[in-house]
């Protein structure tokens, strides 16, 4: 993995870069941001340049052997350690190095995905994956062996924040003392919930979420989208790209929510009851899931509507162009008087579809709520 792979985050290379030219590489680096930021990514591409045989000023030199085995994920001194569970009833311990091959496939397939887009790759999603203290062990054991290369060790730990209390004691012993010329790097998307004097002896990195633009041309150039579809998804994605693919498999049906969405919000505004319940019985045929994405659709673009009102967004969406609605028009009656409470009610209309309440009463419901909302002047 090279930077020049990784979506935006041009200082921040830069940054990573310069630690490694000018020999200021601490021993123990905290990568943390929220889900969906490149942090992994990062780090990887950071491993890379640090164990390349032929670096430029600008990246690693991808040509070199150690550069294609760690495309590969086949360098011998790259360790990865991440949260697991048990499979099926065994009682037998479970390490990392037992799921390596589905580690490999994951992240050659996909840097940027979630702790539950990894769980679900090992079928254990309803189960409570942690890095336990044999793990902490484990890990003394492998970087207290003689380094393959003669350069660094390097040991990413992905979300430590699910090290149980154990292994974080036994980890913090190994950064107390650590091996010579080994590299930890942490990547976290939650560094307060681990112990602080492990934060205490980390150089932190802080890896902000991606811009609009940066998701947007992601979309276009790795998901194949049109920019329509693209425009919505990076909007609802808010700079996680792990959301933004998630959302881009259902890409074909925004045209389908924005054409609902525009018909609910005429017949809340004129309160046409017929209408209305006409809507919910249709709506209510969808499966739970796709009424709870379709609510989220609601949300981000009653928030657009609203920074479109206020002149803080541009009526770019080619979504609802395409189906007669113009956003622009519609914006004036969305404003900070009645947002909150449209927000607030889409919200518990998401949350009581997934508590199994009834589609249909719990859509009427909000349409109602929305018509007295939609008549609240600015």
């Amino acid at each position: 993995m090279k930077f020049e792979e990784i979506v935006g985050h041009q200082a921040l290379k830069q940054q990573l870069i310069d630690t490694i030219r000018y020999n200021r590489v601490s021993h123990s680096q905290l990568f943390y941001g929220p889900e969906g930021n490149g942090a992994l990514a990062l780090a990887i591409a950071y491993a890379q340049y640090l164990l390349c045989e032929n670096p430029s000023e600008q990246d690693s030199c991808g040509t070199c052997s150690s550069c294609k085995q760690m495309a590969s994920f086949n360098y011998p001194d790259l360790h990865f350690v991440y949260p697991i569970a048990k499979q099926g009833k065994s009682t037998s311990k479970v390490f990392s190095t037992d799921f390596l091959s589905d580690w490999k496939q994951m992240v050659q397939k996909d840097l940027y995905f979630s702790i539950y887009g990894w769980l679900e790759a090992l079928g254990v999603q309803n189960k409570q994956a942690q890095i336990g203290v044999d793990e902490s062990a484990q890990m003394l054991r492998t970087l207290q062996l003689k380094s393959y290369s003669g350069k660094h060790k390097v040991m990413i730990l992905w979300m430590p924040e699910r090290m149980n209390a154990s292994a974080s004691n036994k980890l913090l012993k190994l950064l107390e003392e650590p091996p010579k010329k080994t590299l930890f790097i942490f990547v976290s998307e939650d560094p307060d919930s681990l112990l602080k004097t492990i934060t205490s002896r980390c150089q932190k990195v802080f890896i902000p979420k991606f811009t609009f633009n940066e998701t947007h041309a992601f979309l276009q150039r790795e998901e194949n989208l049109e920019s329509g579809p693209a425009q919505v998804i990076a909007r609802m994605a808010d700079g996680n790209l792990a959301q933004a693919k998630r959302l881009a498999e259902k890409a074909e049906t925004y045209s389908d929510y924005a054409k609902l969405f525009s018909h609910w919000v005429r017949s809340c505004f004129t309160a046409d009851l017929k209408q209305i319940i006409g809507w919910a019985e249709e709506c209510g045929k969808f499966d739970r899931e796709k009424i709870k994405h379709f609510l989220s659709f609601c949300s981000q673009t009653f928030r657009d509507s609203l920074n479109i009102h206020y002149k803080t967004l541009d009526d770019f969406n080619q979504i609802f162009q395409e189906v007669n609605f113009e956003l622009s028009k519609f914006a004036p009656f969305v404003h900070v008087g009645n947002t909150p409470r449209i927000l607030q009610d889409l919200d518990a209309a998401a949350y009581d579809i997934g508590r199994n309440a009834n589609p249909k009463i719990v859509l009427t419901d909000l349409s109602l709520n929305m018509a007295r909302h939609l008549r609240i002047k600015p």
